[in-house]
């Protein structure tokens, strides 16, 4: 599998998430190397996120929800 990316996701909970939190939850993943995607369930309180390891790892995404304003669950 030369050549070959390799993602992985990170399933962060986020206290009190709604849909208004998600341009500005986006917005700090972006700015973390490696981001590819993200998609937010608000029912569990979730973002769940792409991204690749070689370039970042969990704790820079936890750190930037944190930086976002946000609380972890």
């Amino acid at each position: 599998m030369r050549g070959a990316v390799r993602t992985c996701t990170a399933i962060i909970s986020i206290q009190n998430l709604t849909a208004e939190d998600f341009p500005r939850l986006t917005a700090a993943f972006k700015a973390v190397a490696g981001f590819e995607r993200v998609s937010f369930n608000v029912e569990r309180s979730v973002a769940s996120v792409d991204f690749d390891p070689k370039q970042s790892n969990i704790d820079d995404l936890l750190r930037a929800v944190l930086q976002a304003g946000h609380q972890l669950l």
